[in-house]
């Protein structure tokens, strides 16, 4: 993937991996950045957040997956 654009900033790796695999599973292809020194100071994730990001292609189809998957009763 060239550019990349932010679908959401997450408070840890594992909730951004779990949305990850979320929408993998639906064919949306994903990237997770995260600056804590490569995973040596996970409590810098807090602080900095966690980003997914995908194309800016499958942007809006993405985050609106996520919106649903959070709010289901809607």
């Amino acid at each position: 993937m060239d550019k990349l654009e932010t679908i959401k900033t997450f408070n840890s790796r594992i909730e951004a991996e779990i949305a990850r695999s979320y929408l993998e599973s639906s064919g949306i292809k994903t990237e997770i950045i995260s600056d804590d020194a490569g995973q040596n100071y996970p409590s810098l994730q807090s602080v900095r957040g966690v980003k997914l990001l995908t194309s800016p292609d499958n942007l809006k189809r993405a985050k609106k997956l996520l919106d649903k998957k959070e709010k289901p009763d809607e």
